[in-house]
């Protein structure tokens, strides 16, 4: 730098110390950009990870409050155990009158099956009801090679037990195997056989995911969050429709929220994803000698196309087709009726 140089950069400076010109007469220390930025993105994750904390927070104390309540409705629930050839069987009897013995369907056991007559409405209640977790469910064990038919030997077991001769026996869903073998084998112990919405013959229906029906917390954000999905498995779109919110949380709570805790029942949807739906087409229709009443669903094909071949191959059936998909959503009156003139018809018991 030469002389002149520095001495006109003097000049500036003083200039800048009079106030005569703007500006620092140092830079400024800056902080980096990129530092900036990584605070800024720090920060807004911070706020994020909290929002998530505290909604999983929320989620938690939710999903406690609802097991809570499942497993307080479970224990409410008076039940006995019989020591069968098959293992343990959890039952409950209840009521007076012709005696009629429920197989739940999927997800269930014994509460599911009274839940049949006193939440459904699918039967009248003056009668003598056997309600049965079937293998796997709640607290009835799961025997090694567990088929429908030997199912059916441990409901002539339980009735054994109890002194009860005769029996109408009601298969639900994923129940219906075991209750049409029961049919098949004991004929002389079969007033009459019920196939409500029962699984029918044809291709396997879809299993439940392992990790849902393994855990409690996974089955329950589910429901909470994915209801009209899970509606959706067994209603068809046309139902759908003309469900009332109202009637949409009677589904919820009484087709899944029931379902809880899905951890005691898994072994039983683990038994009926591999032996009962798909055992439905082992059952030999044909030798099935009671009274059958069959109520499928006419609005989902697979159903209606099962169901009419149960019909066509099982001798003395009647077929009733209904609308409302596997619920069968909205014909509890009619399904009540009906069931009360079958059971008053082919019923040897008179209370």
């Amino acid at each position: 730098m030469t002389v002149t140089e520095r001495n006109r950069r003097d000049e500036v400076e003083a200039l800048r110390r009079d106030g005569q010109l703007p500006g620092p007469l140092t830079p400024e220390p800056q902080v980096p950009r990129r530092r900036k930025v990584k605070r800024v993105v720090l920060i807004v994750l911070g706020v994020v990870g909290s929002i998530l904390l505290a909604v999983f927070v929320v989620v938690v104390v939710l999903f406690r409050q609802d097991l809570g309540e499942a497993r307080s409705r479970l224990a409410s629930i008076p039940t006995t155990i019989f020591e069968s050839r098959y293992g343990e069987i959890q039952y409950r009897v209840v009521g007076d009158g012709p005696t009629v013995l429920i197989s739940h369907g999927i997800t269930g056991g014994v509460d599911h099956a009274e839940y049949l007559v006193t939440r459904w409405r699918n039967l009248d209640e003056h009668y003598r009801f056997v309600y049965v977790s079937r293998f796997g469910y709640l607290k009835s064990s799961l025997p090694d090679g567990a088929t429908p038919r030997f199912q059916a030997a441990a409901y002539q077991d339980l009735l054994d037990h109890l002194g009860i001769d005769r029996v109408t026996v009601l298969g639900n869903s994923a129940g219906g195997a075991s209750a049409m073998w029961f049919a098949v084998d004991y004929p002389e112990r079969t007033d009459g056989l019920i196939l409500l919405s029962s699984a029918v013959p044809g291709p396997e229906p879809d299993a439940i995911p392992k990790l849902v029906r393994e855990h409690d917390l996974v089955y329950w954000a589910a429901i909470k969050f994915a209801p009209d999905t899970l509606i959706g498995l067994l209603l068809p779109k046309e139902v759908r429709a003309t469900l009332t919110d109202a009637e949409k949380d009677f589904i919820v709570e009484n087709a899944y929220m029931v379902g809880l805790p899905i951890s005691e029942r898994t072994e039983g949807i683990v038994f009926d994803n591999e032996q009962s739906n798909p055992g439905v087409n082992d059952v030999p229709f044909e030798r099935i000698e009671a009274p059958t009443l069959i109520f499928q669903a006419i609005d989902d094909r697979g159903e209606l196309r099962g169901g009419r071949e149960m019909a066509r191959r099982i001798p003395n059936s009647e077929f009733i087709g209904l609308t409302g998909g596997h619920f069968l959503f909205g014909h509890a009156k009619e399904i009540r009726a009906a069931t009360a003139e079958f059971i008053a018809k082919y019923s040897t018991e008179r209370g």
